[in-house]
């Protein structure tokens, strides 16, 4: 009888204690270590493959059911429990004091009259922003370009690695560019070799990639929220996460990790992914991409090849289907339905180009086509082209400048009530705004405001953003779950001296703080003159009063007597 009591107990203890379980845990100190509760005993983690800052360790007698565990750090315990569920048999990638190390974000919502944009990739790593990735910057001239960007034009530095939630994409001798170094935050651009982990070129497709400032937002999230709502709306677009980033084991800053628009690897994920393959399948010869620059424009000029060179192409590529394609834009019978949709199928797609137009006028964005002829870029789809038509698509990119960061008396001649003013405010206008740009915004002339057929089409679409995602309400449930998620990622930021420091004379530096970040969501900070949530008010309601539309939870619709000031 005792025996058995005996026997049955080992059989207990041993269903109760049998699961190994793996930790993994992203750490900048010396010793690291995990302690699950209720054990006395405390587990070191030592480093994975050898890796500069990734520890782990594996437990064989964890227990079956769900337990809490913390890490520790050089001493240092963290100040809650993780709870490692029944069902795991890792953790992910962890980060040291991130209580979260996998929360989901709200998404913008669909408009369900909208097209949907179904050739990307989409989210796939790197850019599931359920997880906060760590990129780690280090080896041969490292060091150097940190403190002195103005003393590289392109440089290979040692070692690259990004940190994501199940996996250490590392690359070696990364081609890297530094740009807008007028910020102690200066921009870098890799061109990522051969991946040590999957021995493909780059992550899942794409190899190269920006880490973005943001310098003039104090909230530096107001380009991936741009990004988050086009991605939503059905239209290509560059992907973003935003990201901690170190260098030789020493804080960079919180940084949005993006795509290049101009990028042959963007342009293989983001038109030619088969999902029933999980590969891209693009055609042998891509078409073109061009970079829409200062001053890059679409009227027709078959004798003066010189009016298209502002566009930059790549390597090998060129301006030469710009020619026949304005030509065509140039001759469309706008008036015509019939004309239009043959126009659509052989030349450009409108729909997404519409998308793009609405976007950069419900946030101001002056560093885009509409304002600036500015930051897009255009490709021609050799599978919906001919010998002798070219089909583009409209890309944009670069959001930075938006929500109200500066936008400048050149532009701004209203002040405070700029969010108020019309889109019609912005059609068949003569411009010349800054120097360099040009007179017409000719996609705008003929694809928007040359007839009542294109403008009410635009007009559709920009209702249905507002109605669906650019409210203060719709905008609000989404931005507030980013406030949550990234309000320690940024007071990290805020908390260190950048190795960085522009001279004065070359400083763009604005200085805002951890308290500016915090203020910014409702109201205006330094020379910003709006908040965030008070951009998107202004607006959503300018435009609500203009045309007689709401919103779910609008507080205070039109009256059924309300009559659109714009008809058709």
């Amino acid at each position: 009888m005792y025996a058995k009591a005996l026997l049955s107990l080992a059989c207990l203890i041993g269903s109760t204690f049998s699961r190994s379980v793996t930790f993994k845990l992203i750490s900048f100190g010396e010793n690291s270590q995990v302690k699950i509760s209720g054990r006395s005993k405390k587990y070191t983690l030592t480093p994975i493959d050898n890796d500069e800052i990734l520890y782990g360790t594996t437990i064989d007698d964890a227990p079956d059911s769900s337990f809490k565990y913390y890490y520790i750090v050089d001493g240092k315990a963290e100040n809650f429990y993780r709870v490692f569920d029944a069902s795991q048999k890792s953790t992910y990638n962890e980060f040291f004091e991130r209580k979260d190390t996998i929360k989901k974000l709200n998404t913008f919502k669909h408009p369900p009259n909208f097209s949907n944009w179904t050739r990307s990739i989409g989210t796939a790593k790197p850019f599931d922003d359920s997880y906060i990735p760590t990129i780690h910057i280090f080896g041969n001239n490292t060091e150097e370009l940190m403190h002195n960007p103005y003393g590289f034009d392109t440089v290979d530095v040692g070692h690259v690695k990004f940190y994501l939630k199940n996996s250490v994409e590392s690359f070696t001798d990364v081609n890297t560019k530094p740009k807008n170094r007028g910020f102690e935050k200066f921009q870098l651009k890799f061109k990522l070799g051969k991946n040590a982990r999957t021995d493909k070129k780059g992550i899942k497709g794409r190899h190269i990639f920006k880490l973005r400032n943001s310098g003039e937002d104090p909230l530096m999230l107001r380009q991936l929220i741009y990004g988050n709502i086009i991605r939503e709306l059905g239209m290509p677009s560059i992907h973003s996460i935003m990201c901690r980033v170190y260098y030789n084991k020493k804080p960079l800053g919180f940084y949005t990790l993006q795509e290049s628009a101009t990028a042959k690897s963007f342009i293989k994920t983001e038109f030619y992914y088969n999902p029933e393959t999980d590969k891209t399948e693009e055609p042998e010869q891509l078409g073109y991409v061009l970079d829409g620059t200062c001053g890059s424009d679409f009227e027709y000029h078959p004798d003066d090849l010189n009016y298209y060179s502002v566009f930059v192409p790549n390597e090998g590529e060129d301006f030469s289907r710009l020619v026949p394609f304005t030509k065509a834009l140039s001759e469309l019978d706008t008036q015509s339905e019939a004309a239009i949709k043959e126009f659509e199928e052989k030349w450009f797609d409108i729909d997404t180009f519409h998308k793009a137009m609405a976007m950069e006028y419900l946030t101001g964005d002056w560093d885009g086509y509409w304002l600036t002829t500015s930051n897009f870029a255009v490709y021609d789809d050799p599978l919906e082209s001919t010998e002798d038509t070219h089909k583009f698509y409209f890309i944009t990119q670069d959001h930075d400048e938006t929500f109200g960061v500066g936008l400048e008396s050149n532009i701004n001649t209203v002040g405070k009530d700029f969010p108020k003013l019309s889109y019609t405010s912005q059609l068949n206008r003569t411009w010349n705004v800054l120097f360099d740009d040009p007179e017409h915004r000719t996609l705008v002339d003929r694809l928007i405001s040359s007839s009542p057929i294109l403008q009410k089409r635009f007009q559709d679409t920009l209702v249905g953003i507002v109605e669906n995602v650019f409210n203060p309400v719709a905008f609000k449930e989404v931005v507030g779950s980013y406030y949550d998620r990234f309000k320690p990622e940024v007071k990290w930021d805020y908390s260190f001296e950048r190795p960085y420091h522009p001279e004065p004379d070359l400083s763009d530096e604005p200085f805002y703080t951890y308290s500016d970040w915090k203020k910014n969501f409702d109201k205006g900070v330094g020379g910003l003159q709006w908040g965030l949530y008070e951009w998107v008010k202004l607006r959503a309601e300018a435009i609500r009063d203009e045309l007689c539309i709401t919103w779910e939870g609008d507080s205070n619709p039109p009256s059924k007597s309300c009559v659109p000031k714009v008809q058709f």
